[in-house]
């Protein structure tokens, strides 16, 4: 059983309810198919899925599932479940939206997560958007916009900022109040015009 898993037979609501901005963007969508990755319990998860999306969750943690699949029978919403390593779980299709919840951390599994993220960017839908939550840091949100304008697609930023959030475990007692960066990028139609090399070596031997 992992640490999660643990926590998460004990705190039945480890991270609280979804974060206001998020929810509030997210009321603005016109449903679609979600995934979350790194669902935990189901807290974006479901709160997608009220908002009228279909929603795929995928966390390591059986325990996470299957509390928010319960819940999510409770009541009556589209999500499903993926017990898996998000890392190397092959994402089975492309998606409107893709949520990463404190998931980047850039820091000794960089190259894992930008395989990851070259995924995410690839199996979002033209129109689609990712959002992505990560500790308030400016080398951190420095890192995660390379991200984006280094991705072969065309990106625009819808919204961005800080939200105050604060860490509780009722069962031991111990609290932490922090912030997160959100960023909510929006995938264009168009890909990303790149010069070709070889045309631009035979543009100098021209001159």
């Amino acid at each position: 059983m992992s640490n999660y898993d643990t926590l998460y037979t004990t705190e039945t609501h480890l991270f609280g309810q979804p974060y206001t901005q998020f929810t509030e963007w997210a009321a603005t969508l016109s449903g679609g198919e979600a995934l979350d990755i790194g669902c935990g319990q189901g807290r974006d998860a479901l709160m997608l899925a009220q908002h009228g999306l279909r929603v795929t969750g995928v966390d390591a943690s059986a325990v996470g599932i299957e509390q928010m699949l319960a819940r999510a029978n409770e009541c009556n919403l589209h999500v499903s479940g993926v017990v898996a390593d998000f890392y190397t779980w092959p994402f089975p299709q492309t998606y409107d939206l893709i949520v990463l919840d404190s998931i980047l951390h850039f820091a000794a599994d960089k190259a894992k997560e930008n395989e990851l993220m070259a995924r995410v960017f690839a199996h979002t839908r033209s129109n689609g958007h990712v959002v992505v939550f990560i500790h308030k840091s400016p080398a951190k949100e420095k890192a995660l916009h390379a991200l984006f304008a280094n991705s072969p697609m065309a990106w625009t930023q819808v919204q961005a900022g800080y939200i105050d959030y604060v860490y509780e475990e009722k069962d031991s007692g111990f609290q932490s109040a922090f912030q997160f960066y959100m960023l909510i990028m929006q995938r264009r139609a168009t890909a990303v015009a790149r010069p070709n090399p070889a045309h631009t070596d035979t543009a100098r031997h021209h001159k």
